[in-house]
């Protein structure tokens, strides 16, 4: 087994696995709260938009094939070989049971929000990185904010041994009540374990009353000592 199969698999939790559980809280945003048969719903559309790339359970599948016999070390698929969010609209499509997700994700495939229907660009490698989402406007703020909270997680969680800092303005955006239990309790596991990763985590806000406002203030607690 090489290095980096090793260092995979010490992560634990697979990667389709891990992306449905931020996938569920990206759409928890969009499609409002769900239920349990909502989720279990969307989950199963999930797991087979993955499939149809060739990406399952096993995480070696997200290794590309045709490479590996030419190469020593394990060449990952490319972002062109990951599903977009059109995709998964068009699959949604051919079920009348989905066919209402289908149609709130309209905008975000076709309409004023479409620049969520592109592979992902963003260049991770400078020291400092700022996240400019508000141009998005007041509504959408949250799914933007949501996104790249989700690229940086990743790459605070790579090396441990590199110091770093996360900064959320307007964190009430993602803990309060436009917000949703997943979400916040993604946002929650980033403050509570950064420091494992040799990271730091500030949240800020104009107003502390609005972490208060959703499930009557669990993660406003959580967050504020």
């Amino acid at each position: 087994m090489t290095l980096e199969k090793k260092v995979w698999k010490k992560r634990g939790i697979g990667y389709l696995a891990n992306k449905i559980s931020k996938l569920i809280g990206f759409f928890n945003l969009i499609f409002g709260k769900l239920n349990e048969e909502e989720k279990a719903i969307l989950e199963e559309k999930i797991i087979e938009l993955y499939k149809r790339k060739g990406i399952t359970f096993d995480d070696h599948s997200l290794y590309k094939k045709e490479e590996q016999k030419i190469s020593i070390k394990p060449i990952f698929k490319d972002t062109y070989d990951m599903p977009i969010l059109e995709e998964f609209y068009n699959l949604l499509g051919e079920n009348n049971n989905t066919k209402k997700f289908q149609i709130k994700l309209i905008p975000f495939v076709k309409g004023s929000l479409k620049f969520f229907n592109h592979y992902t660009s963003v260049e991770l490698n400078n020291l400092l990185i700022v996240a400019d989402v508000y141009e998005l406007g007041e509504e959408n703020l949250k799914y933007g904010m949501y996104l790249f909270t989700d690229l940086f997680w990743d790459k605070i969680k790579k090396d441990r041994t590199k110091k770093k800092a996360i900064y959320l303005d307007e964190i009430w955006r993602l803990i309060g009540v436009t917000s949703n239990k997943e979400v916040a309790s993604f946002i929650y596991k980033i403050f509570k374990t950064i420091r494992k990763y040799g990271g730091s985590s500030v949240a800020i806000t104009q107003d502390v009353s609005d972490l208060f406002s959703l499930e009557e203030g669990t993660y406003r607690k959580k967050h504020i000592k």
